[in-house]
């Protein structure tokens, strides 16, 4: 069903470059009636399926790159449609939360050679993550994200995460330091609290290690600033803070916190034939499994690397007590 839906949705897009709305929107509607998604779409957003759907095609429609995406794997749309639906993540562009971008991929044929291909894939920002924490009601600080900069660090414990800053109040002799690296921190509660530091080294380190090819992708090249912070602040999360889809009630008493993320669950979570990026539990795109050529970001409107996943730890109203470290 799935190359039926493909080679009908080239063909559409071959006979038209610039496709009007309504092709795409009859299009989407077609791959998720087939498909049978379109259920999926309305127990997650119950009588907001329409309005995501229209904002959809109007995001597929701004972008010619998606019109591509549309063409040559028009699922790869909708699945991070999906995605950003089931994290109530509005993809609008204008209000940062989330966003659905296209890249061309090199995907090895049957022949062995490889063929360039246009796929989608979802990201969350940084303003995205910090909405599903927030969500949560359990935290006192929202984790947070901050430069820097030469002289500011006194010491950092990288076994306990307690660490101890100097900041420079003077914001005008502050800009003239150079960065050094880049600290996250929240605070739960019931008071457990936690601090990470990355140098500016490390950084840099995994930025090449899920750099798309030998370049650097665009959001990095736009804004390293934003992309180091929000680097830092996924790390901080995915590793021990708690989120959630719900918006949660923080005067409610009765409500406790899941489980955080644990490595020793991680695989279950994550799904079939998908790495997991073991130094902070994330997990790759589906659309960047591909072999042999690297992937040419095209849009990187996050600037983050489509390998980057976030693997939610969801809030609940059972009565669970906090994991032991977080305690």
């Amino acid at each position: 069903m799935a190359g039926k839906i493909q080679k009908a949705a080239q063909q559409q897009m071959e006979q038209q470059k610039q496709p009007k709305q309504m092709g795409i929107n009859a299009l989407i509607n077609s791959i998720i009636d087939q498909e049978g998604m379109r259920k999926r779409f309305e127990e997650l957003l119950g009588k907001r399926t329409a309005q995501f759907l229209s904002s959809l095609v109007t995001v597929i429609n701004n972008s010619i790159e998606l019109q591509y995406c549309m063409r040559d794997d028009p699922m790869s749309v909708i699945k991070a449609a999906l995605q950003a639906a089931s994290y109530d993540l509005p993809i609008d562009p204008t209000l940062g939360l989330a966003y659905i971008v296209p890249r061309r991929n090199s995907v090895k044929q049957m022949d062995g050679s490889y063929r360039k291909v246009w796929q989608a894939s979802f990201q969350p920002s940084y303003k995205g993550l910090r909405q599903l924490a927030l969500r949560t009601g359990a935290y006192s600080r929202v984790p947070h994200a901050v430069d820097v900069r030469q002289g500011e660090l006194i010491s950092y414990n990288r076994l306990t995460g307690d660490a101890e800053f100097a900041w420079v109040e003077d914001e005008d002799a502050r800009d003239q330091l150079p960065v050094i690296g880049y600290s996250g921190y929240f605070r739960l509660k019931n008071g457990a609290e936690v601090t990470t530091y990355w140098s500016v080294k490390q950084i840099e380190k995994r930025e090449k290690k899920f750099r798309q090819g030998d370049k650097m992708g665009k959001g990095w090249r736009d804004d390293w600033e934003a992309m180091a912070k929000k680097t830092v602040l996924r790390d901080l999360i995915t590793k021990y803070g708690l989120v959630s889809i719900e918006y949660r009630n923080a005067d409610d008493n009765t409500m406790r916190l899941q489980q955080a993320i644990a490595e020793d669950e991680a695989a279950d979570t994550i799904p079939e034939a998908i790495p997991e990026d073991e130094s902070t539990g994330e997990v790759s795109s589906p659309a960047q499994i591909t072999e042999g050529e690297s992937a040419e970001t095209v849009h990187e409107i996050t600037g983050g690397s489509a390998n980057e996943e976030l693997e939610p730890v969801y809030v609940g109203a059972e009565q669970i007590e906090y994991p032991d470290f977080l305690q």
